[in-house]
């Protein structure tokens, strides 16, 4: 590892999506199962517009990735053309990411907002206004931003100067720094490479808005007969 404090050391780091699997169901339950004691445990009531409810959890999980944006764009230091928002329909993740270079306060706040504010926050509000829903889309925001909690852990243990890049691959991330940080661990992401940065070949060249196989335009047409169904459906 470079022991010259004038160069940079890159690390780019994978999420283990077992882990963090397996992370997030240990998190419903904890997270689930309290609300669940605190609020329906006596009078519980099933949602059964499963097709109205998949169509919030997708507007939830967009807007879940514009409060990333917005996190990333509340610093002048990001310029908001930078970010771009997509899709890897094939993992059923979506991302917004960033072109620039990222301080460590920046890459913290645009972690930080979506599991607070349509997670935390949404989450106490519709358990003081008794809304099923909103209870339920605020567990699921706080359970599907396992990733990004494991990140903010990592970055709250990561020295002061850590840069954040985003690549191509929105199951990675990469940082550079100063400093010898391959003893810092965090569960659920684990350290693919490192080596001396350079900036000329660590940029995005492929940063496509949607990945997808001819095996997803199947889940695609399904969707939309679901969302036709309930149109006509209210119409009728």
């Amino acid at each position: 590892m470079n022991k010259d404090k004038s160069k940079l050391n890159y690390y780019t780091y994978k999420l283990d999506m077992v882990i963090l699997n397996v992370l997030a169901i240990l998190l419903f339950i904890v997270v689930g199962g309290l609300v669940f004691f605190m609020e329906y445990k006596d009078n519980y009531v099933f949602y059964s517009d499963i097709v109205s409810l998949f169509i919030f959890m997708i507007i939830w999980l967009i807007i879940h990735e514009v409060l990333h944006g917005i996190g990333f764009s509340i610093f002048k230091c990001v310029d908001k053309r930078s970010i771009t928002f997509g899709m890897f329909l094939e993992k059923g993740i979506f991302y917004c990411m960033c072109k620039q270079n990222i301080p460590k306060k920046v890459i913290l706040t645009s972690l930080f907002f979506p599991v607070t504010i349509i997670g935390v926050i949404t989450l106490i509000i519709g358990m003081i206004i008794n809304s099923y829903i909103l209870v339920f889309l605020s567990v699921l925001n706080i359970v599907s931003s396992i990733g990004d909690i494991v990140m903010i852990i990592y970055f709250i243990k990561a020295p002061s100067d850590i840069i954040y890049l985003d690549l191509d691959d929105p199951t990675s991330f990469t940082v550079v720094t100063h400093d010898d940080i391959s003893n810092l661990h965090v569960i659920g992401i684990k350290l693919d490479s490192t080596g001396i940065y350079d900036s000329k070949k660590m940029v995005s060249y492929d940063r496509r808005r949607v990945v997808i196989s001819k095996y997803s335009y199947v889940l695609i047409f399904i969707f939309f007969i679901l969302i036709l169904i309930k149109v006509i459906g209210g119409i009728l």
